[in-house]
């Protein structure tokens, strides 16, 4: 009989941990991490299954807007992008055969750093004198800048290459650490004698270069070997809108004055990144030294060589607003300055540089047909209940594994005592 009540109360005392200790690990809540807000967050997986899920809900708490969850049979995931600051947490029911678990998630949403500060460049990188074949390290930074764009300039400055479609140029060239800080060139032929690595900083629309490093292509006895020949791009992005020749800009079909004193360019119209569907336009500030009259034309080409440049028909005036849908453009635009029957030559402003972005859009796992499921009754009701449902299931998880102790203490006193008073009755008897 004692021993059925010492198992008894065995059992009970671990029956209370297990009870009150492991819904308290339940509850616990997976930490993803802090996102910018504004920014796309990606796919993230919070929970995982060893059985087929067939439904997952939300039991409490919340996610920022434009933010939502998905799940298929092996997990729970969230996507988006967070449109408000804070710290989230939310707790979702996820259904198998076998029943019901908890899925717990928090992560926290901050402001990222402000955009169109001024870029302030701290490095440029320098000129590597190279032999044909060799590999070079081009480094350069720079302040309130949030990204990096790698170019490669001829020694001219007609032809600008991006370093991520260099080798398209270059063939044989190997290029790394496009997104870095650090440009690796490899296998450099002798084609790329003399020209130039810069670094593109941007911020929000705001964009400065860096100085251009010189590659220099030297032979063994590292003596500069000049290439004569300048390769052109083979191939460059296109953009669907198509430039007509236009016609003469007015006032200019009298005669060019050599001797005409030309405008002067003060503010160049600026670069910039736009997303698919936005409006942009270019701009130019010039001015007349004798007080003439200025008359514009604008150009564009799909490379950034101003000789391959067609006129655009109609735009004639000091800005123009772009109709372009994808790919990179250039543009420029050349200024006159007419006095007394004479136009000067023409100015031209320096290329600007238009790319249209187009995001990756993930594509949403479909959610299967709901198997209608039992609910269990409801937890708690916010994020800070949750948290205390963490407190209390652990103080309770603690005294319940001090009474097991306690148990565990008195079952072996009291078999002590049982034995000692067995042996005394023994030696009472054998008297």
């Amino acid at each position: 009989m004692k021993k059925t009540r010492k198992r008894f109360l065995i059992v009970l005392a671990l029956a209370l941990c297990l009870a009150f200790a492991l819904p308290g690990m339940a509850a616990s809540a997976e930490n993803i991490g802090v996102y910018p807000v504004g920014e796309e967050m990606g796919w993230i997986q919070f929970y995982s299954s060893r059985l087929p899920i067939v439904n997952c809900v939300l039991n409490t708490g919340s996610l920022p807007a434009d933010v939502e969850m998905y799940w298929d049979e092996s997990g729970v995931y969230i996507t988006g992008v967070p449109e408000a600051t804070g710290s989230y947490i939310a707790e979702y029911l996820v259904f198998t055969e076998e029943g019901a678990n908890y899925a717990n998630v928090s992560f926290t949403v901050e402001n990222r750093a402000p955009v169109n500060q001024d870029i302030v460049i701290t490095k440029s990188p320098t000129g590597e004198r190279v032999e044909v074949g060799d590999s070079a390290k081009f480094v350069a930074r720079a302040q309130n800048a949030e990204r990096v764009v790698w170019r490669i300039v001829s020694n001219d400055t007609t032809n600008t290459v991006r370093a991520s479609e260099a080798a398209t140029v270059f063939p044989g060239l190997q290029v790394s650490g496009l997104d870095s800080s650090t440009l690796v060139l490899s296998n450099i032929p002798s084609s790329m004698d003399g020209w130039r690595v810069e670094a593109q900083f941007w911020n929000g629309n705001k964009h400065a270069e860096s100085m251009g490093a010189e590659i220099t292509i030297v032979d063994s006895q590292g003596t500069p070997v000049r290439s004569q020949a300048t390769p052109v791009p083979t191939q460059a992005p296109t953009f669907n809108f198509q430039p007509t020749n236009a016609p003469s800009v007015s006032a200019n079909d009298m005669p060019v004055s050599n001797d005409g004193r030309t405008a002067n360019i003060s503010v160049q119209p600026q670069s910039i990144e736009l997303m698919p569907g936005d409006s942009y336009t270019l701009s130019v500030i010039a001015t007349s030294p004798n007080n003439g009259t200025l008359s514009y034309q604008w150009y564009s080409s799909a490379t950034s060589n101003r000789s391959a440049a067609l006129p655009i028909g109609g735009a004639q005036d000091a800005s123009y607003t772009i109709n372009q849908t994808d790919g990179t453009a250039y543009y420029w635009v050349a200024v006159w300055n007419t006095k007394d029957g004479a136009r000067s030559q023409a100015v031209y402003s320096e290329p600007a540089e238009v790319r249209i972005s187009v995001p990756a859009t993930p594509t949403p796992i479909p959610t299967p047909t709901a198997t209608p499921v039992p609910t269990p009754a409801p937890r708690s009701s916010t994020p800070a209940n949750i948290s205390f449902q963490l407190v209390l299931f652990g103080i309770i998880g603690v005294l319940a594994l001090i009474a097991l102790i306690g148990v565990v203490i008195y079952l072996r006193a009291d078999a002590k005592q049982k034995a000692a008073e067995e042996e005394e009755e023994k030696n009472q008897s054998q008297r």
